[in-house]
């Protein structure tokens, strides 16, 4: 037995001996994310050298001066140390309270890439991107120092400073876990271009349901898409919708210059204009009665306004987007509009017939089931149905109702599956509205078919 246990011990060390040449060569490829060494987060220490810092080279990042929204800068990396002869470095860029920051993009020298679970493994931090780098970039035998460049695309300069992290290995390419690879750390910070424009201003009772357009002392439910209306609310640019969902998966919270909070949580933007910013109520209101709404814009911020708070706030969207006239309802499972035949332009449409199912698009339904995060798309498996159950009625006849929930694939947007009586008549311009938690949406129409 002890024969075994001596010799279970040795296979146990030769194993090891021999596994640890080849993770320090798998890294080679590509560290594992999350070792920059900001915001907690270890560094190459862990599986290179000693402790960081404490030999004599550097690792600098060389940043622009400032940066304004959207635009992309270079970005370089640059390792010294008179010993090295093998490089790696990794990157990230963050806001002040972790969030990523903008957008990370390799070169076009193949020396860097982002983190991905094909060359590091699982990510343990997989909303933050980290920029590092390549098996080639590691330049094997070359004396430095080591330039590594690529690409950064800003944020919203709304996001205020941005923090940049990196932590380099300036190796001695013996493929050995010993003193002889250094490590290095650095952080750099970046401020966005002072402004000179004018601070925004929200009007008064001006955040609204971005549906049905109701009074602004009506309270808007968390997870409602709402219309906030003043001056200077961005930088003066026009920008009807974001470019896609962030690294994170959700829609960003910034565009044009402009990003809003209730109640210091930052909302999602949909869209940004200097007189209208639509944005997302944070599911995290859930539960106040009231939040304090602030528009930041090129670094500066609005007086708050005191917004109403609820459960429930519905309202229809509309083809004219007042809240008004006909409905942004579609026959069930098509793209097809329940309106007059040729009335919308661009689009197809028809009257609905009885019996057939319809899509009404809305906003403001309230707490629903497997509710995703705030700015994030709502999921088709698991459904997302809402608690309450709306009443829908066309031509003032009650219709069944046989779902209503958030609309997978959106963020904000609920959708109610309702089918037309038999007994509705014919016309193009049928009323349609429901109530839900006792209170009603705005009335919208739709053209019913005989």
């Amino acid at each position: 037995m002890r024969l075994r246990l001596a010799e279970s011990n040795l296979w146990k060390i030769i194993l090891s001996a021999l596994i640890m040449p080849i993770l320090v060569f798998a890294y080679s490829a590509g560290p594992p994310d999350a070792h920059t060494g900001g915001f907690g987060e270890p560094t190459c220490t862990e599986c290179h050298g000693t402790r960081a810092n404490t030999n004599p080279g550097s690792v600098v990042i060389q940043l622009p001066a400032s940066y304004t929204s959207g635009a992309t800068y270079s970005i370089t990396v640059r390792i010294t140390d008179a010993t090295a002869r093998r490089w790696g470095f990794q990157l990230s860029a963050r806001t002040a309270d972790g969030r990523q920051a903008g957008t990370l993009s390799p070169g076009s020298d193949r020396f860097t890439q982002i983190a991905n679970a094909a060359v590091s493994g699982p990510l343990s931090n997989p909303s933050v991107q980290y920029i590092e780098h390549t098996s080639t970039g590691t330049r094997a035998g070359l004396v430095g120092p080591i330039n590594f460049t690529f690409n950064w695309t800003a944020p919203d300069v709304s996001r205020g400073t941005v923090i940049f992290n990196a932590a380099a290995n300036a190796a001695n390419n013996n493929f050995a876990h010993d003193p002889g690879d250094h490590i290095y750390t650095t952080e750099a910070r970046l401020d966005p271009a002072a402004s000179s424009g004018p601070a925004p201003a929200v009007a008064a009772n001006g955040t609204v349901n971005n549906a049905s357009f109701a009074a602004g002392t009506n309270p808007l439910a968390p997870g409602t898409i709402a219309a906030i209306f003043g001056i200077n609310l961005n930088d003066g640019s026009s920008n009807p919708s974001q470019a896609g969902f962030g690294p994170d998966g959700k829609l960003p919270n910034s565009l044009g210059g402009a990003s809003v909070t209730f109640n210091g949580v930052p909302a999602p933007v949909f869209s940004s204009f200097a007189g209208q910013l639509n944005v997302m109520v944070p599911f995290e209101m859930a539960g106040v009665t009231q939040a304090s709404v602030v528009v930041t814009a090129n670094g500066q911020a609005s007086a708050p306004q005191t917004v109403p708070i609820g459960p429930l706030s519905p309202g229809i969207f509309s083809v004219a987007s007042d809240g008004k006239g006909q409905g942004a309802v579609q026959i069930a499972n098509t793209t097809i509009f329940a309106a007059p035949t040729g009335s919308i332009a661009g689009v197809q449409a028809r009257p609905a017939r009885p019996g057939e199912f319809l899509t009404i698009y809305c906003t403001g339904l309230g707490d629903v089931s497997d509710k995703p995060a705030t700015g994030a798309p709502a999921g088709s498996n698991p459904l997302s149905a809402t608690v309450a159950t709306p009443q829908v009625t066309i031509g003032g006849i009650p219709a069944t109702v046989s779902f209503s929930g958030l609309a997978p694939g959106f963020v904000g947007l609920y959708q109610i599956n309702a089918q037309v009586p038999a007994a509705v008549p014919a016309g193009d311009t049928v009323a349609l509205e429901f109530t839900i938690g006792g209170i009603k949406s705005n009335p919208v129409t739709i053209a019913v078919g005989p």
